[in-house]
């Protein structure tokens, strides 16, 4: 019978081929050999992984999985080092290993389809992504006797690593708004910190969502006087936004300066609210009660 041979180059990272070798195997196990261990060797010499089994049936179906091997082995050793090199060349002279490892995590978060949850919808997430990439490996090894997997990756995978760049553009990007919106809170910070105080007093009762009133220590709305002025109004324009009223509403309370800011609020995680005690930090306290 005639037998199948592959051989696969993993690149000059010795280690990182005997891990894929172990992988392989763990796959295969039991499939040759009385002492359960798998086809597939790896060699010292060269550092290439070789297989030769004389395969009856199911053909297809070995390569198939030997593809979502190493599927499985690009998405977890090669993707954070390719994340790695897109990252720090586009953050330049600001990339920081911390905070690269940060937005290589989020990147991964972001291929692998998390939201807010974690858990199940990421592993099903990062299963999907295996199997699709390894569909074109395998397909590879039914034609193909020899893979060299970095240029597999760098030439018939091009639509993998458009995916992980995109990612690492938006982790990136991701960041650099933090951090924009955490030297704009520090700047808010020092305003409240030096201004002079111009009321005793101000409550804010908060409803739900963005939406607030305010009231004067006497517990009447709050003059308008040293508001700042609202846009003008057109009819054709649409409603403001959460972020417009969010930053028309901390315009207000920092034109009104006032020495102490009560937050009537039954949703003190709200992000409106997280802002508002970012900003006064000491001055304001949070009131569960809703004033009648």
């Amino acid at each position: 019978m005639k037998r199948d041979e592959w051989t696969i180059d993993a690149g000059t990272e010795r280690e990182a081929a005997m891990r894929l070798a172990v992988m392989l195997n763990q796959s295969f196990a039991g499939l040759t050999g009385g002492s359960g261990e798998g086809p597939w060797e790896y060699s010292r010499e060269d550092g290439r992984i070789r297989c030769c089994l004389a395969i009856e049936k199911g053909r297809e179906e070995f390569c198939g999985k030997t593809g979502a091997v190493l599927a499985d082995f690009i998405v977890s050793e090669r993707e954070p080092s390719l994340l790695r090199r897109l990252i720090s060349k586009r953050q330049g002279a600001r990339a920081d290993a911390v905070e690269t490892d940060v937005m290589i995590s989020e990147a991964i978060g972001m291929l692998d389809g998390e939201t807010e949850y974690e858990g199940t919808a990421a592993q099903q997430g990062r299963a999907r992504r295996i199997k699709r990439w390894g569909q074109p490996l395998g397909a590879f090894l039914m034609e193909n006797s020899f893979l060299h997997l970095d240029g597999f990756l760098r030439f018939r995978l091009r639509d993998y690593q458009e995916e992980v760049k995109e990612a690492a553009e938006a982790a990136a990007l991701e960041r650099m708004m933090e951090w924009q919106y955490q030297e704009f809170m520090s700047l808010l910070q020092s305003m409240v910190e030096w201004q002079e105080v111009r009321v005793q007093a101000v409550h804010v009762l908060h409803s739900e969502g963005h939406a607030c009133k305010l009231l004067d220590e006497k517990m009447k709305p709050l003059e308008k006087e040293s508001w700042p002025a609202e846009p003008i109004s057109d009819e054709r324009s649409s409603e403001p936004d959460e972020q417009e009223e969010e930053s028309l509403l901390v315009s207000r309370l920092l034109a009104a300066s006032p020495r102490r800011l009560y937050i009537h609020t039954r949703e003190p995680e709200a992000q409106v609210i997280r802002t508002l005690l970012g900003i006064f930090g000491e001055r304001a306290a949070i009131c569960p009660d809703m004033p009648t």
